[in-house]
């Protein structure tokens, strides 16, 4: 018998073992001196039978025997009340065996529940009997069960993993539907949970199994428990902890599944709220979590059978990718490169404060050591990751920082020595790469501000971190470059490049809000200054490059890549660099002519000849008319060659650029004609001719002439012009190929002569072609023929290239302006006008300005003049429509109307109206005005243009002041009416304006309300102010309102505007301190009525400034007496006018042709290489 109970017997088929419920009933009928062995073999027969109804799969006949033996078991064994309980028989086993100590029955009865729960798990007839005994096994004799076996000691490691097992089998069933109920005895059940899951070891170092199911029973709860309980789990806190840290003594397997249950029951369960996620995931959790990413996986055989293809490291990765990066987990919103605590709108200053800017205590940064951040749990985690020794640690931080900017400068002031020494090893590879990457994160939005730029920058200590981190400063950086090691000095020049082109970003962003505060342009330049203390001189890169040994075309490519970045973003510091590159720039030209030139090595040349171009092009010291020696070419004419010779590329693009600005800013050619074009064309190689070594040298020698001295030879195309009749533009390099043609026929090489004959000839043809001035470069065919006259040879073929050019004449291939280029300068102004758009408030200036009266399209109403009441016709505005209908756009209306006119002159005349003899004047001199300056009233073609508005403007506003003596311009309006029958059009603007700015007022009355009301014209439905305070204020306004805002209208109208440089006068007094509110509003008026005339934008560019006017008129103060409540304070409305006119200017203008406009003016064409020159401590 012993051996028996030591051993227990073989399983048996279960056909062969129960045929009826009856024999599952003998099983558990035990006598007071029944043995523990004879229990357990009772138990396991009973575990063999569910065992085997699991294992039988599908739906066989055997099956299903068995299945109804059960359940009609089940039923034998349901209680049939609520105080008593299910398989009292198999409870009796167990509560006896506790009382007993009996531990291998204290195991076994629980695990044949648990098989018992897994066999019926899948069978719907069992759920009530399951969901009954759930409910026994939660009553409280069995909870006392649970409670001892849970508590014991971690030696009886299977006795605790069993009852968990059954726990989360019953938390379990019926997808959780008893969870609240298992959650609901906590007190009980879950008190020994946090000391099972912190031990996942035995003594003897073998995983417990109470571990492993303990985990299990807590990813159920997870799983199953509702809002409420699973909140209160993440509360405890310890809980989770425990698991997380205890987590890599696991199996793979479950790893995977508690990382996949984090993502799944907590990471995007929507229905626990933000915060209580990031109390979830708290700085400890996250670094307890990061430990995985060291996890090694001993057991590669579990892996096999789950997630084979999702190993531990990437799982954990992707789930704090998660965690830490999103929204919608525990990333909390941040203000980027601006401090939690900052505020960054600008604080209004009153009369007795000096604005220090920057300077002032104010804005003073602070933030160089200590960094308040929002996300301080992440800020902790990080900290604590190893970016150099671990990939995946450097991708979790960059995505970290690139979703919360403000943690990279907190980071990097507590990691300032980070850097190891450098030295090509795996940890300073590891490191390097990761600060490289942190530096390529890209730019906040709006500097890390919500919605829009504030009023001030962020502080420059927080930002400069994000482009050069502190363990990059410059004596790092430059010891670096001077290391021996390829890879150490490959890995700072590419760095130092995408440091400056990220500073470049940053200054754009500081460039669009400098138009809105003066702070931004402080902060353009302490940043710049700021970046150019921690990085390298530029003489630093340069000796680099001077030390390469030939061969190393990659690592030079590279190195010029940088000093290009160098010149680009900061021309000052380069500006004092004495670097001529023209000996690499022609090798490098010279190089790529050749047509056995290994595909990579061109490719490679190719982006170092970029680099070059760009440099040269923003170098003082190039010499780019210097020839080595009397036979090779200087670099501008290999340029030339190269332009010629190579396909349409980016590259040519960029070349034909720097071309074109290098000869036609030297005056060799023309800049208002398509003369590089020509050139180019002229030297394209065709199927019977093509331009050799000597007419390359030929061009050389004239180019430099001409450029050497540019007078002589403008003297001569001047003198010429005036010979032929023709001021036609000519480029100056044709005065010198004909004046060194002589010098070609005395060299006697006929191969030679015959070539550059056939070039001239081409070159002339083209300039024809570029519509550069015809007769005089037949005055130098002529002058080249007869030169000629002495050599038969040289004159046949010179006369033979030019008649071949007649017949079948050179035509120029359309302009290729770089795309680049031009789409670069578009995108400033479309970022322009974008951040003004967003950093205001939608203003529509429809809204803002009242609306020009409307010229009446019929006569209707206005035919009729008997015996008419002119005090009424006056007051109503009848009179007005009338002198408005000639400014009709309908020819036909216009000349009805001066008709009717002349009768309503004779009707004045007739009436008894009392000022008839001033409307008389009035009416007389506009018709006076129609027949003497001939509007095309009467004689003008059909649709002929509208006349100038401010001829019956004028008149109608001289309509309401002549009907009112007391008016207090009746009396200069009844002197201009005095001084002749008819008016100059010309002259209108220039008179009044000068009455009104540059005289007296004629009354210093009270005219009406205070200055703080205003009254609106009835008749011309336009802001009028009345200052009872300023009359020159009324006087001013009225010429404005009733004169010149409503007679801009049309291009006429705009062109006498500008003849009259009334913008000038306008733009002037808006400045001065004396400008009362509402004339300043009037003068933005006149500026918006232009914007919608076509091409006003574009006057208003090239002939005001008005881009530079308006950012100088939005930070205006107010000066003009308005009550001590506003004085000195820049009005909010007003620069909101400011700031949407500005973006119409920038979007109404022709974009191209303002970018070609400041190509070719000095001021701007040297913008980018001299801003702030001097301002910056290089």
């Amino acid at each position: 018998m012993a051996e028996t109970g030591s051993r227990l017997p073989k399983r048996r088929k279960l056909d062969d073992s129960f045929t009826d419920s009856e024999q599952l009933h003998r099983l558990f009928q035990f006598s007071k001196h029944s043995s523990s062995a004879e229990v357990q073999t009772a138990i396991q027969k009973f575990n063999d039978f569910l065992s085997g109804i699991r294992n039988d799969g599908g739906a066989s006949k055997n099956r299903t025997e068995q299945l109804q033996i059960l359940r009609k078991y089940c039923e034998e064994q349901a209680s049939a009340s609520h105080d008593q309980i299910d398989f009292p028989d198999i409870f009796a086993t167990w509560a006896h065996a506790s009382e007993s100590n009996d531990e291998a029955v204290l195991v076994a009865a629980p695990s044949l529940l648990v098989q018992f729960f897994q066999t019926i798990s899948g069978h719907l007839g069992f759920r009530d009997f399951g969901l009954s005994l759930c409910h026994s096994l939660l009553k409280r004799d069995q909870l006392r069960l649970f409670e001892k076996a849970l508590s014991a000691p971690r030696s009886k490691d299977s006795l605790i993993a069993i009852n968990l097992q059954l726990l989360t089998e019953i938390i379990s069933f019926d997808e959780g539907a008893l969870a609240s109920n298992v959650f609901g005895r906590r007190d009980s059940l879950y008190k020994r949970l946090d000391g099972i899951l912190s031990n996942g070891r035995s003594a003897q170092g073998n995983l417990l199994s109470a571990h492993r199911e303990a985990f299990k029973f807590l990813l159920a709860n997870l799983k199953y428990l509702d809002t409420t309980a699973k909140t209160e789990i993440i509360t405890h806190g310890k809980t989770l902890y425990s698991a997380i840290s205890s987590l890599p003594q696991e199996e793979p397997k479950l790893v995977l599944e508690t990382l996949d249950a984090f993502e799944e029951w907590i990471l995007e369960d929507k229905t626990l709220p933000k915060q209580l996620k990031g109390r979830c995931f708290n700085s400890g959790v996250l670094a307890a979590l990061a430990k995985l990413y060291d996890y090694e996986q001993d057991q590669q055989n579990a892996l096999d059978t789950y997630h084979a293809q999702s190993p531990v490291r990437d799982s954990l990765h992707n789930l704090l990718l998660k965690i830490c990066s999103s929204n919608k987990a525990i990333l909390l919103p941040q203000t980027g490169w601006y401090p939690v605590g900052t505020n960054p709108e600008r604080v209004e200053l009153d009369e007795n404060t000096i604005d220090l800017g920057l300077d002032s205590p104010y804005y003073f940064d602070k933030y160089t050591e200590k960094i308040p951040v929002k996300n301080g749990g992440l800020s902790t985690f990080v900290q604590g990751l190893k970016p150099g020794e671990d990939v995946l640690h450097a991708r979790l931080i960059t995505t970290i920082f690139a979703a919360a900017p403000e943690l990279v400068a907190e980071y990097f002031s507590k990691k300032q020595k980070f850097l190891a020494a450098s030295s090509d090893d795996p940890l300073w590879r590891g490191q390097f790469a990761f600060l490289f990457s942190v530096v390529q994160l890209e730019v906040p939005r709006h500097l890390g501000w919500p919605e829009r730029l504030p009023a001030t920058p962020p502080p420059l200590s927080v930002a400069i971190e994000s482009i050069v981190p502190r363990p990059l400063e410059r004596s790092i950086t430059t010891k670096c470059l001077h290391s021996e090691d390829e890879i150490v000095v490959l890995s700072t020049l590419r760095f130092l490049t995408i440091a400056l082109d990220k500073l470049d970003s940053t200054l754009r962003i500081i460039d669009k809000a400098a138009a809105t505060s003066q702070l931004w342009s402080q902060a353009w330049i302490k940043l710049t200054n700021l970046f150019v203390e921690r990085v390298p001189p530029l003489q630093e890169v340069v000796a680099t490059l001077h030390k390469l040994e030939p061969g190393k075309e990659q690592l030079r490519a590279t190195v010029l890549e940088c000093i290009a970045k160098y010149h680009k973003v900061l021309p000052s510091a380069a500006a004092g660099l004495k670097f001529d590159l023209t000996p690499l720039l022609s090798k490098a030209l010279l190089t790529l002519e050749s047509e056995d030139l290994d595909e990579s090595i061109r490719k490679t040349l190719h982006e170092q000849l970029s680099h070059q171009l760009t440099i040269a092009k923003g170098s003082s010291v190039t010499k780019w008319w210097h020839k080595a020696t009397a036979e090779t070419l200087s670099p501008v004419t290999l340029l030339l060659r190269f332009c010629v010779k190579s396909p349409e590329t980016t590259l040519t693009k960029q070349a034909t650029n720097v071309l074109r600005d290098l000869i036609t800013g030297k005056g060799v050619l023309s800049s208002t004609t398509r003369s590089l074009d020509a050139l180019l064309t002229s030297l394209s190689p065709t199927t019977k001719w093509q331009a050799e070594e000597a007419t390359y040298q030929f061009v050389d020698n004239c180019m430099t002439r001409t450029m050497q001295r540019p007078v002589k030879y403008l003297d001569q195309v001047e003198h010429l012009q005036m010979v032929v009749s023709d001021e036609k533009a000519l480029s100056l390099i044709a005065c010198c190929v004909t004046e060194q043609w002589p010098f070609v026929l005395k060299k006697g090489d006929k191969a030679s002569t015959k070539e550059i004959a056939g070039w001239i000839a081409r070159f002339f043809t083209a300039l024809d072609s570029a519509m550069e001035n015809y007769r005089v470069l037949m005055h130098f065919q002529t002058d080249m023929l007869s030169a000629t006259e002495d050599d038969k040879k040289a004159w046949n073929a010179l006369t033979s290239a030019f008649e071949k050019q007649r017949k079948k004449p050179i035509t120029l291939v359309e302009s290729t302006l770089s795309d680049d280029v031009e789409n670069a300068s578009t995108s400033d102004v479309l970022e322009d006008a974008n951040y003004l758009s967003q950093s205001q408030e939608a203003i529509q200036l429809d809204k803002v300005f009242p609306k020009l009266p409307i010229i009446p399209k019929t006569l209707t109403g206005l035919t009729r003049w008997s015996k008419p009441d002119f005090e009424s016709a006056v007051q109503s505005g009848r009179l007005a429509n009338l002198i408005r209908c000639l400014i009709s756009s309908d020819q036909e209306v216009r000349l009805q109307a001066f008709h009717i006119l002349q009768t309503v002159m004779h009707a004045v005349e007739q009436s008894s109206y009392s000022e008839k003899t001033q409307l008389y004047i009035l009416f007389g001199e506009i018709i006076e005005t129609v027949k003497n300056h001939s509007l095309k009233l009467c004689t003008g073609p059909p649709g002929a243009t509208a006349p100038p508005s401010i001829t019956f403007e004028l008149a109608i506003s001289m309509l309401n002041v002549i009907s009112d003596p007391s008016s207090p311009f009746y009396q200069k309006t009844n002197k201009f009416l005095l001084r002749s029958p008819s008016w100059n059009v010309n002259q209108l603007i220039p008179y009044w304006t000068n009455e009104i700015f540059l005289t007296e007022p004629e009354s210093d009355d009270v005219f009406g309300p205070l200055s703080s009301n205003t009254s609106t014209d009835i008749s011309n439905n336009t802001l009028v102010i009345v200052d009872s305070k300023n009359a020159q204020h009324v006087e001013i306004s009225h010429l404005l309102a009733t004169v010149l805002i409503p007679s801009l209208r049309t291009s006429v109208d705009l062109d006498l505007f500008r003849r009259a440089q009334i913008y000038t006068r306008l733009f002037s007094y808006y400045l001065a301190p004396v400008c009362h509110k509402a004339i300043r509003k009037q003068i933005l008026h006149v500026v918006h009525l232009t914007n919608q005339i076509p091409g006003g934008s574009d006057m208003l560019i090239t002939r005001t400034g008005v881009r530079e006017w308006l950012r100088i008129a939005r930070e205006i103060r107010d000066h003009s007496g308005h009550g001590p409540s506003s004085f000195g304070q820049v009005d909010v409305e007003i620069t909101a006018i400011v700031d949407a006119l500005l973006l119409e200017v920038t979007e109404k203008s022709d974009r191209r042709e303002i970018e070609r406009w400041e190509d070719r003016t000095s001021l701007f064409k040297q913008r980018d290489s001299d801003k702030r020159v001097g301002e910056i401590a290089v």
